[in-house]
């Protein structure tokens, strides 16, 4: 079901889904009933779908219409799914299949933003904990499996335990005491001989004991024997990227601007220009970066954080990754890239 997912109007976050009918979907105030969106028309753009491609068209506007970051040369430009499309103060992404967002609401749970994009998956983590089966999430850095491993530790209610072999130089042997029922595993590929030693006695030798497994890929590809694999994947899920989640990002940047800065205001290309990236360090990165960003913006005593006052970088260092905007190509692997002007300080020692 072709159609528009307004993740961002005014100064706020909002999720509003809107199918696409016949003669196309009219963005502006008479669609936004309550917007505080003070720089959208009555009627700012119309948006059809034909042939899988989006035709967006000015209607006219005050303020301009911008698809891909970029505004409407002769008020109309064609585009494919997904495509982000700035209207005013209001952010929209038009997407080929909008069904998971209708009637949709993003909240604050398990310490974490939930929107329609992971909530099946948080379901799924209650069920695992509820049930006692080991869960294997998987998903690429940074997109909050840490965060959901830790919500199945909470679930479970149980005497809990955290090891890393990168971080921790305690063998996993003394990690999980005798009182120790719930295991969060992190980083399995580097555990090493001892460790996965201990790992297959821990899970032959302790009935209670549940493990709850994250990882950037298929165990069996991280050097773990198939058995132990099977054991530790009893539940599995993948976690999809933050360029996937586009109903959970404007929450993300909300409450990273908050957390950094309370008194900056937010303004609408920075979520634009957020939705432009394809952030391959995900919520971690764009965190990170948003934070920061506020931080500076704040420190030259602006009162608006806005779309051009982030790094040129962030969110961009990935060559061939994929965006969320038709209009803005990837850079193709193995082709050179041109060197982007970055602003963060020099001086760091290597």
């Amino acid at each position: 079901m072709p159609g528009v997912v307004v993740v961002w109007s005014g100064a706020v976050p909002v999720i509003q889904a809107f199918r696409i009918p016949e003669g196309g979907l009219v963005i502006g105030r008479e669609l936004l009933e309550s917007t505080s969106d003070d720089r959208i028309s009555r009627q700012h753009a119309r948006v059809t779908y034909r042939d899988r491609r989006f035709v967006v068209t000015d209607l006219g506007s005050r303020n301009g219409t911008y698809a891909g970051g970029h505004a409407l040369i002769d008020r109309e430009v064609t585009v494919t799914a997904p495509s982000v499309v700035r209207t005013g103060r209001t952010v929209s992404v038009l997407m080929e299949d909008i069904t998971r967002f209708e009637g949709a609401v993003v909240a604050t749970q398990h310490d974490a933003i939930v929107g329609a994009s992971t909530r099946g998956l948080w379901r799924e983590v209650e069920e695992a904990a509820a049930a006692g089966t080991n869960l294997l999430i998987l998903g690429e850095p940074g997109t909050g499996k840490g965060r959901m491993a830790r919500g199945y530790a909470r679930v479970r209610g149980r005497p809990e335990a955290v090891f890393n072999p990168t971080i921790q130089a305690v063998p996993l042997e003394r990690v999980v005491g005798p009182a120790i029922e719930t295991l969060i595993l992190e980083q399995v590929g580097k555990l090493g001989p001892p460790n996965l030693a201990a790992l297959i006695k821990l899970l032959d030798s302790r009935p209670a004991l549940r493990v709850v497994t994250t990882a950037v890929m298929a165990l069996e590809h991280l050097g773990m024997p198939p058995e132990v694999a099977a054991k530790l994947g009893a539940r599995k899920l993948v976690l999809p990227p933050l360029r996937d989640r586009p109903d959970e990002m404007s929450f993300l940047v909300h409450d990273a601007v908050r957390g950094a800065e309370p008194a900056l205001q937010i303004h609408s290309t920075l979520i634009e220009a957020c939705l432009l990236r394809p952030w391959p360090g995900n919520s971690r990165e764009l965190v990170t970066e948003v934070s920061r960003t506020a931080h500076t913006v704040a420190d030259q005593g602006k009162n608006n954080i806005r779309g051009e006052d982030l790094d040129n970088d962030a969110g961009h260092l990935m060559v061939g990754a994929p965006t969320l905007n038709a209009a803005v190509q990837p850079t193709a692997v193995g082709k050179g890239r041109k060197k982007r002007s970055s602003t963060r300080p020099s001086g760091r020692s290597e």
